[in-house]
Protein backbone atom coordinates (compact mmCIF):
# COMPACT_ATOMS: atom_id res chain seq x y z
CA UNK A 1 0.00 0.00 0.00
CA UNK A 2 2.80 2.41 0.90
CA UNK A 3 4.66 1.51 -2.30
CA UNK A 4 1.55 2.23 -4.36
CA UNK A 5 1.09 5.57 -2.59
CA UNK A 6 4.69 6.53 -3.25
CA UNK A 7 4.34 5.59 -6.91
CA UNK A 8 1.19 7.73 -7.20
CA UNK A 9 3.01 10.65 -5.63
CA UNK A 10 5.90 10.16 -8.06
CA UNK A 11 3.50 10.14 -11.02
CA UNK A 12 1.79 13.26 -9.72
CA UNK A 13 5.16 14.98 -9.38
CA UNK A 14 6.09 14.03 -12.97
CA UNK A 15 2.82 15.44 -14.34
CA UNK A 16 3.18 18.58 -12.24
CA UNK A 17 6.83 19.23 -13.28
CA UNK A 18 7.25 18.03 -16.89
CA UNK A 19 10.42 20.03 -17.58
CA UNK A 20 12.19 18.72 -14.48
CA UNK A 21 11.08 15.17 -15.30
CA UNK A 22 12.38 15.47 -18.88
CA UNK A 23 15.67 16.93 -17.62
CA UNK A 24 16.09 13.99 -15.23
CA UNK A 25 15.36 11.60 -18.10
CA UNK A 26 17.95 13.32 -20.32
CA UNK A 27 20.49 13.19 -17.49
CA UNK A 28 19.88 9.45 -17.08
CA UNK A 29 20.43 8.88 -20.81
CA UNK A 30 23.55 11.01 -20.68
CA UNK A 31 25.03 9.00 -17.79
CA UNK A 32 24.28 5.70 -19.51
CA UNK A 33 25.72 6.76 -22.87
CA UNK A 34 28.76 8.57 -21.43
CA UNK A 35 29.59 5.53 -19.32
CA UNK A 36 29.15 3.22 -22.31
CA UNK A 37 31.33 5.46 -24.48
CA UNK A 38 34.09 5.51 -21.87
CA UNK A 39 34.00 1.74 -21.39
CA UNK A 40 34.04 1.05 -25.13
CA UNK A 41 36.84 3.55 -25.74
CA UNK A 42 39.03 1.94 -23.06
CA UNK A 43 38.25 -1.50 -24.42
CA UNK A 44 39.38 -0.51 -27.91
CA UNK A 45 42.37 1.56 -26.80
CA UNK A 46 43.29 1.60 -23.09
CA UNK A 47 45.44 4.68 -23.65
CA UNK A 48 42.43 6.72 -24.85
CA UNK A 49 40.97 9.26 -22.44
CA UNK A 50 37.58 10.86 -22.99
CA UNK A 51 38.09 14.63 -23.25
CA UNK A 52 35.96 17.33 -21.61
CA UNK A 53 34.99 18.48 -25.09
CA UNK A 54 33.39 15.13 -25.77
CA UNK A 55 31.62 15.20 -22.40
CA UNK A 56 30.24 18.69 -23.11
CA UNK A 57 29.26 17.78 -26.64
CA UNK A 58 27.31 14.79 -25.35
CA UNK A 59 25.44 17.07 -22.96
CA UNK A 60 24.44 19.28 -25.90
CA UNK A 61 23.37 16.18 -27.85
CA UNK A 62 21.06 15.15 -24.98
CA UNK A 63 19.54 18.65 -24.60
CA UNK A 64 16.64 17.94 -27.03
CA UNK A 65 15.36 15.27 -24.65
CA UNK A 66 15.12 17.81 -21.81
CA UNK A 67 13.43 20.40 -24.05
CA UNK A 68 11.11 18.05 -25.93
CA UNK A 69 7.81 19.04 -24.26
CA UNK A 70 8.68 22.64 -23.53
CA UNK A 71 10.11 23.41 -27.00
CA UNK A 72 9.47 20.51 -29.41
CA UNK A 73 10.37 22.17 -32.71
CA UNK A 74 13.49 23.67 -31.13
CA UNK A 75 14.49 20.22 -29.92
CA UNK A 76 14.04 18.81 -33.42
CA UNK A 77 16.13 21.64 -34.91
CA UNK A 78 18.88 21.17 -32.29
CA UNK A 79 18.94 17.42 -32.89
CA UNK A 80 19.21 17.86 -36.67
CA UNK A 81 21.93 20.52 -36.26
CA UNK A 82 23.89 18.15 -34.02
CA UNK A 83 23.58 15.43 -36.67
CA UNK A 84 24.87 17.77 -39.41
CA UNK A 85 27.82 18.90 -37.29
CA UNK A 86 28.65 15.32 -36.36
CA UNK A 87 28.71 14.25 -40.02
CA UNK A 88 30.65 17.36 -41.08
CA UNK A 89 33.52 16.81 -38.62
CA UNK A 90 33.24 13.03 -38.96
CA UNK A 91 32.64 12.49 -35.24
CA UNK A 92 29.68 10.09 -34.87
CA UNK A 93 29.98 10.09 -31.08
CA UNK A 94 28.75 13.71 -31.06
CA UNK A 95 25.28 12.44 -31.79
CA UNK A 96 25.18 10.62 -28.51
CA UNK A 97 22.90 7.67 -29.08
CA UNK A 98 21.11 9.63 -31.79
CA UNK A 99 18.60 6.91 -32.57
CA UNK A 100 17.14 6.97 -29.05
CA UNK A 101 16.88 10.76 -29.09
CA UNK A 102 14.99 10.74 -32.39
CA UNK A 103 12.67 7.98 -31.14
CA UNK A 104 11.98 9.96 -27.96
CA UNK A 105 11.16 13.07 -30.01
CA UNK A 106 8.88 11.03 -32.29
CA UNK A 107 7.05 9.55 -29.31
CA UNK A 108 6.70 13.01 -27.75
CA UNK A 109 5.19 14.45 -30.92
CA UNK A 110 2.63 11.65 -31.19
CA UNK A 111 1.80 11.71 -27.45
CA UNK A 112 1.43 15.48 -27.01
CA UNK A 113 0.47 16.96 -30.37
CA UNK A 114 -2.41 16.63 -32.81
CA UNK A 115 -2.06 14.04 -35.55
CA UNK A 116 -1.12 16.48 -38.38
CA UNK A 117 1.37 18.25 -36.14
CA UNK A 118 2.87 14.96 -34.97
CA UNK A 119 3.25 13.71 -38.55
CA UNK A 120 4.97 16.95 -39.54
CA UNK A 121 7.43 16.66 -36.65
CA UNK A 122 8.14 13.02 -37.43
CA UNK A 123 8.75 13.81 -41.10
CA UNK A 124 11.08 16.66 -40.08
CA UNK A 125 13.12 14.16 -38.07
CA UNK A 126 13.21 11.02 -40.17
CA UNK A 127 13.46 12.47 -43.67
CA UNK A 128 16.86 14.10 -42.90
CA UNK A 129 17.94 10.99 -40.97
CA UNK A 130 17.14 8.76 -43.95
CA UNK A 131 18.97 11.14 -46.32
CA UNK A 132 21.99 11.16 -44.00
CA UNK A 133 22.15 7.36 -44.04
CA UNK A 134 22.46 7.27 -47.83
CA UNK A 135 24.81 10.29 -47.77
CA UNK A 136 27.06 8.46 -45.31
CA UNK A 137 27.36 5.52 -47.72
CA UNK A 138 27.93 7.75 -50.74
CA UNK A 139 29.41 6.93 -53.23
CA UNK A 140 27.54 3.67 -53.41
CA UNK A 141 29.90 0.75 -53.32
CA UNK A 142 29.31 -2.93 -53.43
CA UNK A 143 27.00 -3.91 -50.59
CA UNK A 144 26.64 -0.38 -49.28
CA UNK A 145 23.31 0.24 -51.00
CA UNK A 146 21.88 -2.81 -49.28
CA UNK A 147 23.21 -1.64 -45.91
CA UNK A 148 21.72 1.83 -46.40
CA UNK A 149 18.33 0.36 -47.36
CA UNK A 150 18.26 -2.01 -44.38
CA UNK A 151 19.26 0.71 -41.93
CA UNK A 152 16.65 3.08 -43.33
CA UNK A 153 13.97 0.40 -43.17
CA UNK A 154 14.89 -0.40 -39.58
CA UNK A 155 14.78 3.30 -38.70
CA UNK A 156 11.30 3.72 -40.15
CA UNK A 157 10.03 0.58 -38.40
CA UNK A 158 11.29 1.89 -35.05
CA UNK A 159 9.95 5.36 -35.82
CA UNK A 160 6.52 3.94 -36.69
CA UNK A 161 6.51 1.91 -33.48
CA UNK A 162 7.44 4.93 -31.36
CA UNK A 163 4.81 7.04 -33.13
CA UNK A 164 2.11 4.41 -32.61
CA UNK A 165 2.92 4.02 -28.91
CA UNK A 166 2.80 7.78 -28.44
CA UNK A 167 -0.48 8.05 -30.35
CA UNK A 168 -2.04 5.29 -28.21
CA UNK A 169 -0.86 7.00 -25.03
CA UNK A 170 -2.33 10.32 -26.18
CA UNK A 171 -5.71 8.74 -26.92
CA UNK A 172 -5.64 6.94 -23.58
CA UNK A 173 -4.82 10.16 -21.73
CA UNK A 174 -7.59 12.03 -23.56
CA UNK A 175 -10.05 9.24 -22.73
CA UNK A 176 -9.07 9.32 -19.06
CA UNK A 177 -9.44 13.10 -19.00
CA UNK A 178 -12.84 12.80 -20.62
CA UNK A 179 -13.94 10.20 -18.07
CA UNK A 180 -12.60 12.38 -15.25
CA UNK A 181 -14.54 15.36 -16.61
CA UNK A 182 -17.70 13.28 -16.87
CA UNK A 183 -17.24 12.02 -13.32
CA UNK A 184 -16.68 15.57 -12.07
CA UNK A 185 -19.74 16.86 -13.92
CA UNK A 186 -21.83 13.94 -12.66
CA UNK A 187 -20.68 14.59 -9.09
CA UNK A 188 -21.46 18.29 -9.39
CA UNK A 189 -24.85 17.50 -10.92
CA UNK A 190 -25.60 15.00 -8.16
CA UNK A 191 -24.69 17.56 -5.51
CA UNK A 192 -26.81 20.19 -7.24
CA UNK A 193 -29.77 17.83 -7.52
CA UNK A 194 -29.45 16.87 -3.86
CA UNK A 195 -29.31 20.53 -2.83
CA UNK A 196 -32.30 21.28 -5.04
CA UNK A 197 -34.22 18.37 -3.57
CA UNK A 198 -33.53 19.58 -0.03
CA UNK A 199 -34.52 23.14 -0.95
CA UNK A 200 -37.74 21.96 -2.62
CA UNK A 201 -38.64 19.82 0.37
CA UNK A 202 -37.92 22.68 2.76
CA UNK A 203 -40.22 24.95 0.77
CA UNK A 204 -42.94 22.32 0.86
CA UNK A 205 -42.50 21.84 4.60
CA UNK A 206 -42.61 25.61 5.08
CA UNK A 207 -45.92 25.86 3.23
CA UNK A 208 -47.37 23.09 5.38
CA UNK A 209 -46.08 24.73 8.54
CA UNK A 210 -47.68 27.96 7.36
CA UNK A 211 -51.00 26.15 7.58
CA UNK A 212 -50.08 24.85 11.03
CA UNK A 213 -49.36 28.36 12.28
CA UNK A 214 -52.54 29.64 10.67
CA UNK A 215 -54.42 26.96 12.59
CA UNK A 216 -52.87 28.16 15.85
CA UNK A 217 -53.85 31.74 15.08
CA UNK A 218 -57.42 30.64 14.33
CA UNK A 219 -57.57 28.82 17.67
CA UNK A 220 -56.32 31.94 19.42
CA UNK A 221 -59.03 34.02 17.77
CA UNK A 222 -61.82 31.62 18.66
CA UNK A 223 -60.69 31.10 22.26
CA UNK A 224 -60.12 34.80 22.90
CA UNK A 225 -63.57 35.60 21.56
CA UNK A 226 -65.06 32.94 23.80
CA UNK A 227 -63.16 34.25 26.83
CA UNK A 228 -64.43 37.74 26.11
CA UNK A 229 -68.04 36.53 26.12
CA UNK A 230 -67.84 34.55 29.40
CA UNK A 231 -65.41 36.86 31.22
CA UNK A 232 -68.11 38.32 33.51
CA UNK A 233 -70.47 35.35 33.78
CA UNK A 234 -67.94 32.48 34.11
CA UNK A 235 -64.45 33.69 35.14
CA UNK A 236 -63.07 30.14 35.50
CA UNK A 237 -64.00 29.26 31.93
CA UNK A 238 -62.54 32.55 30.76
CA UNK A 239 -59.28 31.85 32.63
CA UNK A 240 -59.07 28.37 31.10
CA UNK A 241 -59.64 29.82 27.63
CA UNK A 242 -56.97 32.49 28.17
CA UNK A 243 -54.52 29.82 29.35
CA UNK A 244 -55.13 27.93 26.12
CA UNK A 245 -54.64 31.17 24.19
CA UNK A 246 -51.35 31.78 25.98
CA UNK A 247 -50.01 28.29 25.25
CA UNK A 248 -51.17 28.36 21.64
CA UNK A 249 -49.65 31.80 21.10
CA UNK A 250 -46.27 30.64 22.44
CA UNK A 251 -46.32 27.62 20.14
CA UNK A 252 -47.34 29.73 17.15
CA UNK A 253 -44.63 32.32 17.82
CA UNK A 254 -41.95 29.64 18.10
CA UNK A 255 -43.00 27.95 14.88
CA UNK A 256 -43.35 31.29 13.07
CA UNK A 257 -39.85 32.26 14.14
CA UNK A 258 -38.38 29.01 12.89
CA UNK A 259 -40.43 28.91 9.72
CA UNK A 260 -38.63 32.03 8.52
CA UNK A 261 -35.42 29.99 8.41
CA UNK A 262 -37.11 27.33 6.30
CA UNK A 263 -38.58 29.62 3.67
CA UNK A 264 -36.07 30.26 0.89
CA UNK A 265 -38.15 31.53 -1.96
CA UNK A 266 -40.81 34.11 -2.58
CA UNK A 267 -44.38 33.42 -1.67
CA UNK A 268 -45.93 30.80 -3.92
CA UNK A 269 -49.39 30.96 -5.33
CA UNK A 270 -51.70 28.70 -3.32
CA UNK A 271 -53.28 25.79 -5.05
CA UNK A 272 -56.29 23.65 -4.25
CA UNK A 273 -54.47 21.57 -1.64
CA UNK A 274 -53.96 24.66 0.56
CA UNK A 275 -57.66 24.58 1.41
CA UNK A 276 -57.50 21.00 2.74
CA UNK A 277 -56.79 20.31 6.45
CA UNK A 278 -53.30 19.01 7.13
CA UNK A 279 -53.10 15.33 8.17
CA UNK A 280 -51.80 14.26 11.59
CA UNK A 281 -50.92 11.06 13.44
CA UNK A 282 -54.62 10.45 13.87
CA UNK A 283 -54.86 10.27 10.07
CA UNK A 284 -52.57 7.20 9.94
CA UNK A 285 -55.49 4.81 10.27
CA UNK A 286 -57.10 6.31 7.19
CA UNK A 287 -53.76 6.12 5.38
CA UNK A 288 -53.42 2.43 6.26
CA UNK A 289 -56.96 1.83 5.01
CA UNK A 290 -56.18 3.56 1.72
CA UNK A 291 -53.01 1.49 1.36
CA UNK A 292 -55.00 -1.72 1.87
CA UNK A 293 -57.42 -0.61 -0.82
CA UNK A 294 -54.41 -0.15 -3.14
CA UNK A 295 -53.64 -3.87 -2.74
CA UNK A 296 -50.95 -3.90 -0.02
CA UNK A 297 -51.82 -5.81 3.19
CA UNK A 298 -50.90 -3.55 6.12
CA UNK A 299 -51.11 -4.03 9.87
CA UNK A 300 -51.27 -1.05 12.21
CA UNK A 301 -50.19 -1.20 15.87
CA UNK A 302 -49.95 1.46 18.58
CA UNK A 303 -47.74 0.93 21.65
CA UNK A 304 -47.73 3.02 24.80
CA UNK A 305 -50.09 5.59 26.18
CA UNK A 306 -50.97 8.18 23.57
CA UNK A 307 -50.09 11.81 24.18
CA UNK A 308 -50.50 14.88 21.97
CA UNK A 309 -47.67 15.72 19.56
CA UNK A 310 -46.82 19.18 18.27
CA UNK A 311 -48.78 19.82 15.10
CA UNK A 312 -45.66 20.05 12.92
CA UNK A 313 -44.27 16.78 14.29
CA UNK A 314 -47.60 15.07 13.76
CA UNK A 315 -47.64 16.23 10.16
CA UNK A 316 -44.04 15.07 9.63
CA UNK A 317 -44.88 11.61 11.02
CA UNK A 318 -47.80 11.26 8.62
CA UNK A 319 -45.72 12.34 5.61
CA UNK A 320 -42.95 9.89 6.48
CA UNK A 321 -45.42 7.02 6.76
CA UNK A 322 -47.09 8.10 3.53
CA UNK A 323 -43.75 8.19 1.68
CA UNK A 324 -42.62 4.82 3.02
CA UNK A 325 -45.88 3.03 2.22
CA UNK A 326 -45.96 4.53 -1.27
CA UNK A 327 -42.47 3.20 -1.96
CA UNK A 328 -43.43 -0.18 -0.56
CA UNK A 329 -46.32 -0.39 -3.04
CA UNK A 330 -43.98 0.53 -5.91
CA UNK A 331 -40.90 -1.53 -5.06
CA UNK A 332 -41.63 -4.31 -2.56
CA UNK A 333 -43.24 -6.71 -5.03
CA UNK A 334 -46.69 -8.26 -5.54
CA UNK A 335 -46.68 -10.60 -2.49
CA UNK A 336 -45.25 -8.16 0.03
CA UNK A 337 -46.88 -7.30 3.34
CA UNK A 338 -46.30 -4.21 5.43
CA UNK A 339 -46.65 -3.05 8.99
CA UNK A 340 -46.87 0.33 10.70
CA UNK A 341 -45.93 0.53 14.38
CA UNK A 342 -46.42 3.72 16.39
CA UNK A 343 -44.65 3.80 19.76
CA UNK A 344 -45.43 6.50 22.33
CA UNK A 345 -42.31 6.17 24.46
CA UNK A 346 -41.56 8.04 27.67
CA UNK A 347 -38.66 9.97 26.13
CA UNK A 348 -39.28 9.74 22.41
CA UNK A 349 -41.93 9.06 19.84
CA UNK A 350 -41.14 6.40 17.25
CA UNK A 351 -42.79 5.24 14.05
CA UNK A 352 -41.63 2.19 12.07
CA UNK A 353 -42.78 1.20 8.61
CA UNK A 354 -41.52 -2.19 7.40
CA UNK A 355 -42.30 -4.63 4.63
CA UNK A 356 -41.45 -8.20 3.63
CA UNK A 357 -40.68 -7.42 0.00
CA UNK A 358 -37.48 -7.29 -2.03
CA UNK A 359 -36.09 -4.37 -0.07
CA UNK A 360 -35.66 -2.00 -3.00
CA UNK A 361 -34.05 1.36 -2.18
CA UNK A 362 -36.46 4.16 -1.31
CA UNK A 363 -36.07 6.43 -4.28
CA UNK A 364 -39.60 7.30 -5.29
CA UNK A 365 -41.55 10.19 -3.87
CA UNK A 366 -45.15 11.03 -3.09
CA UNK A 367 -46.77 14.18 -4.36
CA UNK A 368 -43.57 15.85 -5.37
CA UNK A 369 -41.43 14.72 -2.40
CA UNK A 370 -37.90 13.42 -2.72
CA UNK A 371 -37.84 9.99 -1.08
CA UNK A 372 -35.24 9.55 1.63
CA UNK A 373 -34.09 13.15 1.31
CA UNK A 374 -37.55 14.47 2.15
CA UNK A 375 -38.20 12.02 4.99
CA UNK A 376 -34.83 12.65 6.61
CA UNK A 377 -35.27 16.41 6.22
CA UNK A 378 -38.63 16.27 8.00
CA UNK A 379 -37.25 14.22 10.89
CA UNK A 380 -34.15 16.37 11.32
CA UNK A 381 -36.20 19.55 11.23
CA UNK A 382 -37.72 18.60 14.60
CA UNK A 383 -34.56 17.25 16.22
CA UNK A 384 -35.35 13.66 15.26
CA UNK A 385 -33.57 11.04 13.21
CA UNK A 386 -34.45 8.62 10.43
CA UNK A 387 -32.96 5.30 9.42
CA UNK A 388 -33.86 3.32 6.32
CA UNK A 389 -32.45 0.23 4.71
CA UNK A 390 -32.90 -3.44 3.83
CA UNK A 391 -33.17 -5.91 6.70
CA UNK A 392 -30.97 -9.02 7.14
CA UNK A 393 -33.96 -11.37 6.93
CA UNK A 394 -35.41 -9.60 3.91
CA UNK A 395 -37.66 -6.64 3.42
CA UNK A 396 -37.12 -2.96 4.04
CA UNK A 397 -37.53 -0.86 7.20
CA UNK A 398 -37.99 2.88 7.67
CA UNK A 399 -37.85 4.12 11.26
CA UNK A 400 -38.17 7.70 12.51
CA UNK A 401 -37.65 8.94 16.05
CA UNK A 402 -38.66 12.27 17.58
CA UNK A 403 -38.02 13.70 21.04
CA UNK A 404 -41.15 13.80 23.14
CA UNK A 405 -41.04 17.60 23.33
CA UNK A 406 -39.86 18.11 19.75
CA UNK A 407 -40.05 21.47 18.04
CA UNK A 408 -38.50 23.10 15.01
CA UNK A 409 -34.71 22.93 14.99
CA UNK A 410 -34.11 25.24 12.02
CA UNK A 411 -32.39 24.42 8.74
CA UNK A 412 -28.97 22.78 8.66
Amino acid sequence: MQAATRFQRFRHWIHAHPFLADTAFAAALYVVYAGSLTVLSNAVDPQTDTSWVEVGALAVAMAPVALRRKWLWGSVALSMATMVVSMTIDQPWLLGDGGIIWLVLTYTAAAHRTLPHALAVSAAIWAPVTASVFFYYWPIQEGHATNASLISMLNWVMASTAFFVGWVMRNRRMKLNELADRARIAEESQAALASQAVADEQRRIARELHDVVAHHISVIGVMSEGAKRVLRTDPDAAEEALTTVNQTARTALREMRDILTVLRSAREEPDGTDLEPQPTVDSLRALVSQTKDAGLPVRYHVHGEEYPLPTGVSLAVYRIAQEALTNTIKHAGPRAKAGVVVDYGEDEFRISIGDSGRGAPVIASFSGGHGLIGMRERATLYGGSLQAGPQPGGGYLVEAKFPKNAHLQGVH
